[in-house]
């Protein structure tokens, strides 16, 4: 059977342009779209997948796409169940601060003293305008080995030319931190069922707070979709499977309920009949606003989505930018982005760490240095058996401490002491004291890091200069799984459609419950798990999945605006896009697992900013506010350079 052209286009789109198949091999694919009902780009993020799992990057040809049909036929029939939906979230201005003189109106509002003029404005799109380029989103294949270090793999917005800083005496950065970090200091493993509830309540009952208060001029009637009602109501509530014990993998349309709130509707669920939508993106944990009616008083009638309520954006005033540019020297800000792991997985090798630490110091100069853990990462199979062969034998650590104090520490203490360095951990992190999300920093104190190294909360939202930075180091490109249904309002990108997720639910991680980490061999069914279940069952888990504190998920919530920049590691597809005037960022990981301890591939990411220039007019760079005389939109978009290189 021949494949049309169209599909070879789609399958260069997807897989990356240098996708040259064999006319079989076509064949083999378009079969794996209709035996397993995905979409291309669907089956492109279970390709991803399953090169993870074999811990290689594997060639797209026939004997490795008969294991691919062998890995997907596996997974659909094998129980992967993630925990029960009952465990939630706990008061959401758990992490706020009092808000600032200037700051808009919004209880929820993170800010800090050294923000004090930053403010948000409310207007009905989230951005400027939304912005749209023929480079806003990279095509890039996985990363192959034979790339060389520090190559240059894609460019969002190219014509900003690369620059090279020449002050580089001093530092002109003022870093503030966007939360607080005595929120985080909470102890793990103790969440309460009421505390929870509470939490999840207040979400949606939030919500449609927000939707009456941006549409007064509206005549609503919000009402209990679960009571019987001949005529169309509008209604605020979760989506949640139609069973705790579900198969995540095989969500489908028909398997969705709409959770109220008790005060909305007694806390009671009800069917959801999505038939007359054209279109719709659900995942489990997403608060929606549904306009429909029930007349049976047995399922309710989904008429249409109402679009959620949006958040501002961030400004400064003219004083402020004025501030930066004079502090600027008129020059602009780098900033480098990674994310782990460091070092192969079989083995604790950091020497690509240490070339990179030498590139920054030598060649790069940037401003400030982001590194998102894992650091000494758990499923290493060093730190899983305990035997430090790659440590010499004077220096045989007591704990995983002292591992990180040895390795970790020296080589963060090379980086010039003029460059301001933020770390922010990973579940997978050994050295952490949290081993949930939301997760407090690491002690820096302990590990003995030196004054230019700050520690950041998981996730946190920072300020550099005037540039409004959010970032969580939680995979949810890989955990949030969609019931889809394709139409022109919807973005064909998969990517795009979660970030517009996570802007509409204003959570880093919007999925409830969380994802759970299985051996994909295991074939236990791991539902049991929700029952309280013997020791034997916890041998189909593995180390990873989202862990959520719920109670105190209110630390995990964007605020009142949408940042300028949002930083996203996933071990799945890097890329650099703008969605809705905002600048993503995937960094991809630093060196991907491998079976391999001599394969090192990955990636990293250099941010080029220009500074602000208030007293020119300039349609790439900051732009006045409508009606406000001293406040500026930062347009970070407009005047940043993302380059992406390998590790």
């Amino acid at each position: 059977m021949a494949v049309e052209e169209s599909f070879m286009t789609s399958v260069s789109k997807n897989f990356g342009p240098n996708t040259k198949l064999s006319e079989d091999e076509y064949d083999k694919l378009f079969s794996l779209t209709q035996i397993f009902h995905n979409d291309l780009e669907d089956l492109y993020i279970e390709w991803e997948s399953f090169n993870f799992a074999e811990g290689e990057d594997l060639e797209l040809q026939m004997t490795n796409l008969i294991k691919f049909h062998d890995y997907l036929q596996n997974k659909l029939t094998n129980n992967k169940f993630t925990p029960s939906s009952n465990k939630v979230n706990k008061d959401t201005n758990s992490g706020r601060k009092p808000l600032s003189k200037r700051s808009m109106n919004n209880e929820n509002t993170p800010s800090t003293p050294q923000i004090k003029k930053r403010k948000t404005i409310e207007t009905s799109s989230p951005a400027p305008g939304d912005y749209d380029t023929a480079n806003n989103t990279f095509t890039t294949s996985p990363i192959k080995a034979t790339k060389q270090s520090h190559t240059l793999l894609e460019t969002l917005n190219p014509q900003i030319e690369s620059f090279e800083l020449t002050t580089k005496d001093i530092n002109p950065v003022k870093l503030a931190a966007n939360f607080d970090p005595s929120k985080y200091k909470f102890r793990t493993m103790q969440m309460k069922l009421l505390e929870s509830a509470d939490v999840l309540d207040d979400q949606i009952d939030t919500m449609a707070e927000l939707y009456q208060e941006q549409n007064k001029t509206e005549d609503l009637q919000f009402g209990n979709p679960c009571l019987s009602s001949q005529f169309d109501i509008i209604c605020c509530g979760r989506i949640v499977p139609d069973s705790p014990n579900y198969n995540q993998e095989i969500l489908n349309n028909k398997s969705l309920y709409l959770e109220t709130s008790r005060l909305s509707g007694v806390g009671q669920r009800i069917p959801l009949d999505l038939s007359k939508l054209k279109g719709y993106s659900f995942f489990t944990g997403q608060i929606v606003i549904l306009k429909g009616r029930n007349p049976t008083g047995k399922e309710f009638y989904v008429e249409q989505v109402m679009p959620m309520p949006q958040l501002g954006t961030p400004v400064s005033s003219k004083e402020e930018l004025e501030e930066f540019e004079t502090l600027q020297n008129g020059e602009g800000l780098k900033v480098v982005v990674a994310s782990g792991p460091y070092s192969n997985s079989n083995k604790l090798a950091y020497t690509k760490l240490e070339n990179l630490i030498e590139k920054i110091n030598n060649d790069i100069h940037p401003n400030v240095v982001i590194l998102n853990g894992p650091f000494i990462d758990l499923t290493n199979k060093e730190v899983e058996q305990g035997e430090f062969t790659s440590l010499p034998k004077d220096q045989q650590p007591r704990n995983l401490d002292d591992v990180f104090k040895i390795i970790i520490t020296p080589l963060l203490k090379k980086i010039d002491s003029k460059i301001q360095v933020i770390l922010l951990p990973s579940l997978k992190d050994s050295c952490s004291d949290h081993c949930s999300y939301p997760q407090d920093s690491f002690d820096r104190k302990k590990f003995q890091l030196p004054k230019n190294i700050k520690v950041f909360p998981n996730p946190s939202s920072f300020a550099i200069n005037e540039m409004l930075i959010g970032s969580s180091n939680l995979d949810i490109f890989k955990d949030l799984k969609e019931v889809l249904k394709q139409d022109d309002t919807l973005s064909s990108n998969r990517f795009d459609r979660i970030i517009n997720h996570i802007f509409d639910q204003r959570r880093y991680y919007p999925v409830i419950p969380g994802s759970i980490a299985t051996i994909t061999t295991q074939s236990e069914n791991v539902a049991d798990l929700s029952n309280g279940a013997s020791g034997e069952f916890l041998n189909g888990l593995n180390i990873g999945g989202s862990c959520l504190e719920i109670p105190y998920m209110g630390l995990s919530e964007l605020g009142s605006s949408i940042p300028d920049v949002l930083i996203l590691p996933s071990e799945l597809k890097v890329f650099a896009k703008i969605v809705k005037g905002v600048v993503v960022i995937n960094p991809g990981q630093f060196i991907r697992p491998s079976k391999s301890s001599e394969v090192e591939d990955g990636s990293y990411v250099v941010l080029s900013l220009l500074p602000p220039k208030v007293n020119e007019i300039d349609e790439n760079n900051v732009e006045k506010v409508a009606n406000e005389n001293d406040l500026y939109h930062h347009n970070i978009y407009k005047r940043s350079r993302v380059d992406v290189y390998t590790s």
